[in-house]
C-alpha cells in the first residue's frame, strides 16, 4: 500500500482509465467518467480556493448527480467527507457540523436549502453546489455551477496522505449514543484492494446503489464500482422498498441490499423464478441474512451467487463474508441465520469471553473481535468510548489492537464463523437467559410468523420483563394459540412472545435497516 499516496490519487488514477465509459445513471441521465472527473476536479479546486486543508466537509443529501460529484470533489481536494442526511433534525444536524469541525457543505441544492443552518452560522464559511443555480442568494458563501464552470480547474487531485481521514461517519450503535467513526485513506484503501481481490468484474458491469449516504455501504456501493469501471445505477427512493422492476429494467449485474429489502418482495411475491437472470452476483449485508430469503433469492436469480457479508463501521464496511453455496438448502445454520463467514485477506477474527480471554474451542460462543489494516482510529473526540473497543489483550504476543464489535458469535463445525446477535441482544426471564435470535428462529418453523421480529419489553426500571413480536401478516388469534403451543417443543414457554402485533411494514431508520429501537417503543405502547 506505500505506493499509493492516498485516496485521492488512488481513485484519480483508477477512474481516468475509463474515461469514455459511464460511471453514474441517474434516473435517464448518464455521466461518462471524464465529466464526473472533471466536475469533481471543480469541487476540488473550489475547496482548495476558499482554504481547506485535509479538513472534514459535509457532503448533503443523495441520489442526485451533486451528491456523487461533490463526495468525489471533496476527496480529490484532500479532505475527508461526512454525510448529512437532510432528514435528520436541526440538532443531529448541528451537533454533526460542530463536531466535526465542518466549515463546508457540499451537495444538492433542494436537500442544501432544506437545511435548517441558523445554529451554524458562524461556523459555515462556504456552501459549494456542483449543479444548480443559487443567483436567488444573498449570501456570498454560495458557489453554483455558473462559478464552478469559469474557475479555474485543477489537472489532477490534491495529494493526501494514508494517515489521513477518507470519512468520519456518525453512527448510533446499539447504545442510542451517536459516535463519530475516524476512518483512514489506509482503511479504505485497504478495503477497495480487499474487494478488488475478491471480486472479477468486467468493466462496464451494472451495479446497484441502494443505501443512502449515511449509510456506509454506499461507500462500496459508489467507490467499488468506480475502480473497476462499472456503471453505477442509483435507485430512486421511491423504489427502495420494492426494487424488482428496477433491478429488471437496469439490468443490474450486481447487486447489493439489506436483506430486509429481499425479505419484502418476497412477502409481495416478487422473488418469481428467473425474474433476475441478469445476476451475476448479490450481496446482503447490515442485517441477519435468513436462511429461507436466500433461497428464495436464489430462485430469482440462478445466475447469481448469494453472499452474506458483514463489517461494522469501524472496520471499514465489510471485513468478512459468506458465499451461500448451490446446495446447501438443507443445511441447519444457527437461528436459521447465513454465517458471516471468513475473514478478508491479511485480517483476523478471534472470539474472547466476557473476561477477555480467547475463546478457542469450536462451538464455543464469545464476543467477535477483528485486527487489521481496516480497523478503524476510533472516536473523534472521544478518547473514552475508544479505549473501551479498540483493545490490546494479554493472549496477543504481537500486541496488535483489536476492535471489539459487541457481537456474539462461533465457529461453526465446517470452520466458517457465525453472528448469533448483539451481546444486548441476549434477554433474561425467570432467571434464564436466551438470545432474541433463537425466538425469532422458532417463529420461522410457522408461515404466518416467518420473519416476525422480536424485541424485548421493560418495565419503567428498564427490566426485561417479556417480549413481543412484530409481523406484517395479519394472524387469526387461534393461529396465534395453536403456534403457542407448538412452539413450546423447541422454545421455553417463559420465552414466548407475550403478544403478536400486526404491522403493516417494519419502521427503518436512516441506514435502511430494520429500527428495532422504534418497534421497542411500539411494544411498551401495546
Amino acid at each position: 500500500m506505500d505506493k499509493y499516496e492516498g485516496i485521492s490519487s488512488y481513485l484519480f488514477n483508477r477512474l481516468n482509465f475509463y474515461s469514455n465509459l459511464g460511471a453514474l445513471k441517474i434516473n435517464e441521465r448518464i455521466i461518462s467518467y471524464q465529466e464526473l472527473l472533471e466536475k469533481s476536479l471543480g469541487v476540488a479546486s473550489i475547496l482548495s480556493d476558499l482554504g481547506t486543508n485535509k479538513e472534514t466537509v459535509g457532503i448533503v443529501g443523495q441520489r442526485h448527480p451533486s451528491s456523487y460529484i461533490g463526495l468525489l470533489g471533496i476527496l480529490f481536494a484532500g479532505c475527508s467527507f461526512t454525510p448529512i442526511n437532510p432528514k435528520y433534525n436541526k440538532k443531529r444536524t448541528s451537533d454533526i457540523i460542530k463536531n466535526s469541525g465542518i466549515r463546508f457543505l457540499v451537495g444538492d441544492l433542494l436537500d442544501l436549502e432544506s437545511l435548517d443552518l441558523k445554529d451554524c452560522e458562524d461556523v459555515i464559511k462556504g456552501i459549494v453546489v456542483p449543479e444548480g443555480d443559487v443567483s436567488h442568494k444573498t449570501s456570498d458563501i454560495w458557489i453554483d455551477q455558473t462559478y464552478l464552470s469559469e474557475s479555474k480547474k485543477l489537472n489532477s487531485p490534491i495529494n493526501s496522505d494514508l494517515l489521513d481521514l477518507s470519512h468520519v461517519y456518525y453512527t448510533s450503535g446499539s447504545t442510542g449514543t451517536p459516535k463519530a467513526v475516524q476512518v483512514t485513506q489506509s482503511n479504505l484503501i485497504s478495503f477497495l484492494e480487499n474487494m478488488a481481490s475478491i471480486y472479477k468484474l468486467e468493466v462496464g458491469f451494472r451495479a446497484s446503489q441502494t443505501f443512502d449516504f449515511t449509510f456506509d455501504p454506499s461507500i462500496s456501493d459508489i467507490l467499488f464500482t468506480w475502480i473497476k469501471g462499472g456503471l453505477l445505477c442509483v435507485l430512486e427512493e421511491k423504489e427502495i422498498l420494492l426494487p424488482s422492476d428496477y433491478l429488471i429494467r437496469e439490468k443490474i449485474n450486481f447487486w447489493n441490499s439489506v436483506p430486509s429489502i429481499a425479505s419484502f418482495m418476497y412477502k409481495t411475491k416478487k422473488l418469481k423464478p428467473n425474474i433476475f437472470p441478469e445476476l451475476t452476483h448479490s450481496m446482503f449485508c447490515g442485517e441477519q441474512f435468513p436462511q429461507y430469503i436466500a433461497d428464495k433469492w436464489r430462485e430469482a436469480a440462478p445466475n447469481s451467487s448469494i453472499e452474506n457479508l458483514y463489517g461494522p463501521t469501524e472496520a471499514t464496511i465489510y471485513i468478512s463474508r459468506y458465499v451461500y453455496k448451490d446446495g446447501e438448502q438443507n443445511k441447519s445454520f444457527r437461528n436459521g441465520i447465513i454465517p458471516i463467514g471468513e475473514v478478508f485477506p491479511g485480517h483476523m477474527v478471534r472470539l474472547v469471553d466476557k473476561k477477555n480471554n480467547e475463546v478457542t474451542k469450536k462451538g464455543k460462543e464469545g464476543e467477535i473481535v477483528f485486527s487489521g489494516e481496516q480497523i478503524s482510529k476510533g472516536y473523534l473526540a472521544d478518547q473514552f468510548k475508544t479505549s473501551q473497543v479498540f483493545v490490546n489483550f494479554d493472549w496477543d504476543k504481537r500486541n496488535l489492537v483489536w476492535y471489539k464489535t459487541g457481537d456474539l458469535g462461533f465457529i461453526n463445525a465446517s470452520g466458517y464463523l457465525e453472528c448469533i446477535g448483539r451481546k444486548d441482544n441476549q434477554i433474561k426471564l425467570s432467571g434464564r437467559r436466551v438470545e432474541i435470535g433463537e425466538i425469532e428462529s422458532a417463529l420461522s418453523n410457522f408461515p404466518e410468523t416467518r420473519g416476525s421480529i422480536v424485541v424485548p419489553l421493560r418495565d419503567e426500571n428498564e427490566i426485561v420483563i417479556g417480549c413481543i413480536a412484530f409481523t406484517e401478516n395479519k394472524i387469526d388469534k387461534n393461529i396465534v394459540k395453536e403456534i403457542r403451543e407448538k412452539s413450546t417443543k423447541i422454545l421455553d414457554s417463559v420465552f414466548f412472545p407475550k403478544k403478536i402485533l400486526y404491522i403493516n411494514t417494519y419502521p427503518k431508520n436512516l441506514s435502511g435497516k430494520i429500527d428495532r429501537k422504534e418497534l421497542e417503543r411500539l411494544a411498551r405502547e401495546s
